[in-house]
């Protein structure tokens, strides 16, 4: 399922596209960066929700620059504040509305 999503950096909004997927024990995020942000992360990357994890994370973060840490910590936040069908709830599929 894809979605778009809005995030606010330095006070200039960014539209992100996210396609989202279910595995067994994970939801992976497949981020899409517009391209002026593509000089401080990688144009399309994963962010992945471990089952059991509190908060999506982005594995490489360790490797990133300061302002690709800032933009990957915003986005992170943004998709841990998904409503349940957009995160892969143990009792909806993603795409499914409640």
């Amino acid at each position: 399922m894809n979605r778009p999503i809005t995030i606010t950096l330095d006070g200039i909004q960014y539209m992100i596209d996210i396609d989202m997927e279910r595995q067994s024990s994970n939801i992976v995020y497949h981020v899409k960066l517009p391209q002026h942000l593509t000089t401080d992360l990688p144009a399309s990357f994963d962010i992945v929700q471990k089952e059991d994890g509190d908060i999506p994370c982005y594995g490489e973060q360790q490797t990133l620059a300061e302002k690709g840490k800032q933009i990957m910590d915003v986005i992170c936040q943004h998709l841990h504040k998904l409503p349940p069908q957009f995160k892969g709830g143990k009792n909806q599929k993603i795409g499914e509305q409640s």
